[in-house]
């Protein structure tokens, strides 16, 4: 986990470094994708639309908790503050965030800050302040970057209720029966306590796994007879 960051200390003749708030962003917000066939549309995957739509809605009220949370830790530190509105421009996957984030500080006037750790967290040994009036104003540029860039991976524990059930029964019915339809073996779906376990690992259930081992017919097999993560994740706004 990062540094945790000191109080803030009177002006001196070096510059600062700054030890800012993403620590606490780590800490709050972290817990924690040739195919010889066109994908079907996402649109036959019955109930689709509904699940991703309420989806959404619990990732960005798990987003606002997030935010609260970090405003509050800013004005635990600060006082009590004014913090800007800010609006999600977009959700990034895992990966991108860094350098977005990296990107959004350089453009409110501090550059300097890098993803470090495979992403997990900004280092700001970069940045250079010279008052606490800046280390405030970073704070303040890291809450807004935040706010505009969340990645959906964090909240996945508060959208997986609403992913299984529909996850679920697609990988029992409309799965396996588009596979056979195309004449593809189908490897049986392990029961739903299983399945549920494995959701999302390197052990979750392989519906492909009888398909031979031609990885062109595998890849063949995914794009006419997409997973159920591949629907929910390609239908993500």
């Amino acid at each position: 986990m990062p540094e945790q960051r000191r109080a803030p200390r009177r002006p001196r003749a070096r510059p600062l470094r700054a030890r800012l708030v993403a620590g606490a962003v780590a800490a709050l917000l972290a817990p924690g994708i040739l195919a010889a066939c066109a994908p079907a549309p996402i649109e036959t995957a019955a109930g689709l639309g509904a699940v991703t739509a309420q989806r959404d809605r619990v990732a960005e009220q798990a987003h606002e908790r997030s935010m609260q949370r970090l405003a509050e830790f800013v004005r635990a530190k600060w006082g009590p503050v004014s913090l800007p509105e800010v609006v999600v421009e977009r959700w990034v996957d895992y990966g991108e965030w860094g350098g977005l984030m990296s990107e959004c500080l350089a453009s409110a006037g501090f550059p300097g800050a890098r993803a470090a750790d495979e992403g997990e967290r900004i280092d700001y040994s970069g940045v250079d302040v010279d008052s606490p009036r800046e280390l405030f104003d970073v704070d303040v540029a890291t809450y807004a970057c935040q706010g505009r860039f969340p990645v959906r991976s964090w909240f996945v524990d508060s959208v997986r209720g609403v992913e299984l059930p529909w996850a679920y029964d697609y990988a029992t019915s409309e799965l396996p029966a588009c596979l056979a339809r195309h004449g593809w073996a189908v490897a049986e779906a392990p029961p739903s306590q299983e399945f549920a376990a494995t959701w999302r690992t390197d052990d979750a259930y392989d519906p492909y796994a009888l398909v031979g081992p031609d990885p062109l017919e595998r890849a063949a097999a995914s794009a006419r007879c997409p997973a159920p993560e591949v629907l929910l994740d390609g239908a993500s706004r």
